[in-house]
Formats: structure tokens, C-alpha cells, sequence
């Protein structure tokens, strides 16, 4: 068992008591034999959490670089296999790390928006999750999560939507470029936003 089911085992049941959840659809939704992106909004750090205890496969997060390499929260990134990624500014050494993650048959979670929204309105999402699943060649499964009343709170119950597999292709790149990543990360958050509607 490495520390990430590890964490899964510890966490669960904790979690499920203080920040109860419904899962609407498959949770085995995420293929066995290939690399995923996968994409959600973002709306806590217990995002991470949720997605994690939904999905059975291990997920490699990506998140701020400040929080990757914050002295306490830098050892719990690497062991649970997450590491980190400057969006303030484009970040090469981690976009090649997500696409080598997606090209070895493992799962990225990454959240496109690169913040958290509050308001459940698409802001601008980040088109290099785009160029990430086209580069590594790897699906995008997309998930919603949505606490009863905009955020969570304790013993509020929080509904995960998962949806279903998209290609780069049908999200409408055709040529790989920057105008497309940007067209296809919008209707990318569009298609998350409508879950649970």
C-alpha cells in the first residue's frame, strides 16, 4: 500500500462525517489502462479530497507552485505524488511534467481555472490544460463539484458530478494552436459548469 491509498484509508471516513457527499455518476468512469486529464472546478483545497475519495485510481494533482513548496505542505505534495506549477506566468519544467504524468498511463488532476471560484461563474481558464491532454495524447474526463450552499460547510451535504470522456479533437482542435487551446479550454469549463443543471 504507498501513502497515497494510505492517506485515502485514513481520510475517508473523517471526511464523509464532517463534509457528507453524493456521487452522481460512475465512479469507475477512469480507464484502467491509459493516462488522464482530468479537470474540475475549483472551489477549496478539499477539492483535492473529494476528487481523490471519488475516484479510485490515484490522482496526480497539480497545484500553485507556493503551496508545492511551502516547507510544510512540500513533503505531502511529494508523497502524494502532486507537485506544483507557476500560473502567474507560463511554466515550462511543469508543463513538461504534466504531459510525462499523461504519457505514462497515470491520472493528472489539474483545475483549468488555476484559482478558486466562488460564484460558479467560468472565469478564464488556462488553455496549456489543452495542450497538456493533446501533447500527451490522453483523454479529458471532466467532474463538477458543488456544495450545498456555494461552499462548504460542516455536515452540508456536497454533490461530485462526473462526466464523460472528451477528446481534444471534439472540443474543437483541429491544427494545436494557441487560439484553439484558448476556444477549448472555455468550452471545456462550459461542459463542467453544466453538470448537475
Amino acid at each position: 500500500m504507498n501513502f497515497y491509498s494510505f492517506a485515502k484509508g485514513v481520510i475517508r471516513p473523517i471526511a464523509f462525517i464532517f463534509f457528507p457527499v453524493k456521487v452522481h455518476g460512475d465512479k469507475d468512469a477512469l480507464p484502467n489502462d491509459r493516462g488522464i486529464v482530468l479537470c474540475a472546478n475549483h472551489i477549496s483545497f478539499l477539492d483535492v479530497i473529494f476528487l481523490g475519495l471519488t475516484f479510485k485510481r490515484q490522482i496526480h494533482f497539480v497545484g500553485k507552485e507556493k503551496y508545492a513548496e511551502n516547507l510544510i505542505l512540500k513533503p505531502l505534495f511529494k508523497h502524494l505524488g502532486s507537485f506544483g506549477i507557476n500560473t502567474e506566468k507560463p511554466d515550462i519544467d511543469a508543463i513538461k511534467k504534466c504531459i510525462n504524468v499523461a504519457s505514462n498511463g497515470q491520472v493528472l488532476g489539474i483545475f483549468p481555472e488555476g484559482t478558486r471560484i466562488l460564484n460558479g461563474k467560468i472565469s478564464n481558464p488556462m488553455p496549456g490544460v489543452i495542450m497538456i491532454a493533446q501533447k500527451s495524447k490522453a483523454p479529458i474526463f471532466y467532474a463538477r463539484i458543488c456544495p450545498k450552499y456555494g461552499k462548504f460547510r460542516l455536515f452540508c451535504k456536497t454533490d461530485v458530478y462526473i462526466g464523460k470522456c472528451v477528446s481534444t479533437a471534439e472540443l474543437g482542435v483541429v491544427n494545436g494552436r494557441g487560439s484553439e487551446y484558448k476556444e477549448a479550454s472555455k468550452k471545456l469549463m462550459q461542459m463542467v459548469y453544466s453538470l448537475g443543471e
